[in-house]
């Protein structure tokens, strides 16, 4: 027989590990065509990260703000109202997220595949 008390804590416990796979897929973070594109920002748009973030999207020189969004299945479908060299204009741009890819479609132009960044984190 199980107590209130243990049901609480299996739950929770089950909370914890869904948060942490759901995490691990998020499309959230830096995407780059090579390793070597991870680290900085470059003077060609195919040699620089993209950078998603929850209400934003960089490329190169374009800083997209989401206006608008949906998702079908593991695609999301975004708006996003992006300035580029001081000139603003909305277009469509689609991530498709499949594990460490992302295939990116932005502004109507051939997808692109993308890998996931990996951090490198320096300690003291």
């Amino acid at each position: 027989m199980t107590t209130p008390r243990f049901k609480r804590a299996a739950a929770c416990l089950m909370m914890v590990v869904i948060g942490d796979t759901a995490a691990a897929q998020t499309l959230f973070g830096r995407w780059a065509l090579a390793p070597y594109a991870c680290d900085g920002e470059l003077d060609r748009r195919p040699d620089t990260p993209l950078l998603v973030e929850p209400m934003s999207v960089r490329w190169f020189n374009a800083d997209c703000t989401v206006v608008s969004s949906y998702r079908v299945k593991d695609v999301w479908y975004y708006q996003g109202r992006c300035t580029v060299e001081g000139k603003s204009s909305t277009i469509p741009i689609m991530l498709d997220l499949r594990g460490d890819r992302l295939l990116v479609g932005w502004n109507r132009e051939p997808v692109t595949e993308m890998r996931r960044c990996r951090i490198n984190i320096v300690g003291p």
